[in-house]
Parts: structure tokens; C-alpha cells; sequence
């Protein structure tokens, strides 16, 4: 019955959660392809192995081919996983059912907390001043005259 509920809550805006999961997984994709094609291509020069350009003009080596492969092979293995891939769905059905705050009510926030800062800085600033004063001159002063 939850799940039941948490689908119709999720589809309420009319989107399939599986688009916001497959979304997801692209994007992470391509950003560890990008990451491990430099981590591969740093050890490969470390390693002092040739590293041959493979599709000319693109700059594309041997080592950026492995690292878009081993990012294919990853975002596969994470989306046939069955417990990875009801992860996501679940993650993507909640992440439906957040409401956003309106540009007025983003507005009234951010005033409070520059506001609350504010107020606490010059608190802060009071007590500092008061502790700098007794420490440095007023014990000091009393001090003397025993």
C-alpha cells in the first residue's frame, strides 16, 4: 500500500521516476568517463607507456577509450543490479515528492538568516569588545591600585 501510495505521490508531476533515474545515470556516467580517461591518461605517462591517439582530431587515446569503457561497464552494472537499481527507483520516487519553495518564500528565508547574522555579529562584536576592554584595561587597572 506505501508503495502504491509513494508511485501515485511520484507521478504526480507527470514524470516516469525511471527518466530521472536513467537521467541520472548518464550524467554520472559521462562524468566518470571524463574522470577515469585523466586518471588513466596520468598513468599511463607515469608509467612511461605510449599512449597513441586513436580517433585523430578528437584527441581521443587509448586511454580515454578505456576510461569511456570502464564508465559503460559500470553504469550497466548499476542499472541490471536489481538491490542498485530499486535504490535508485526509490531515491528518484522521493526526490519527486520534494516541493520547492517559491521565489517569495526563498526571499523571506534569506533575509531572516542575513538578519539573524547580523544581529549575532554585532552580539559577538559587543561581547568581544567588552572582554578586551576588562581583560586589557580595566583588570589591569584594578590590579595596580592593590
Amino acid at each position: 500500500m506505501a508503495t502504491l501510495d509513494a508511485t501515485e505521490q511520484a507521478n504526480r508531476s507527470a514524470m516516469d521516476p525511471r527518466r530521472l533515474v536513467v537521467t541520472f545515470y548518464l550524467a554520472a556516467g559521462l562524468i566518470f568517463a571524463v574522470f577515469a580517461a585523466h586518471v588513466l591518461g596520468l598513468v599511463w605517462a607515469q608509467a612511461g607507456w605510449r599512449d597513441p591517439e586513436v580517433i585523430e582530431g578528437l584527441d581521443w587515446r587509448v586511454s580515454t577509450l578505456l576510461g569511456v569503457g570502464l564508465s559503460i561497464i559500470a553504469v550497466a552494472v548499476c542499472f541490471i543490479e536489481p538491490r542498485m537499481n530499486q535504490l535508485s527507483m526509490e531515491v528518484a520516487s522521493e526526490l519527486m515528492k520534494v516541493t520547492w519553495p517559491s521565489w517569495e518564500e526563498t526571499r523571506m528565508s534569506t533575509a531572516a538568516v542575513v538578519i539573524a547574522s547580523l544581529v549575532a555579529a554585532m552580539l559577538l562584536f559587543g561581547i568581544d569588545t567588552m572582554a578586551y576592554k576588562m581583560m586589557v584595561d580595566w583588570l589591569p587597572s584594578l590590579w595596580g591600585k592593590f
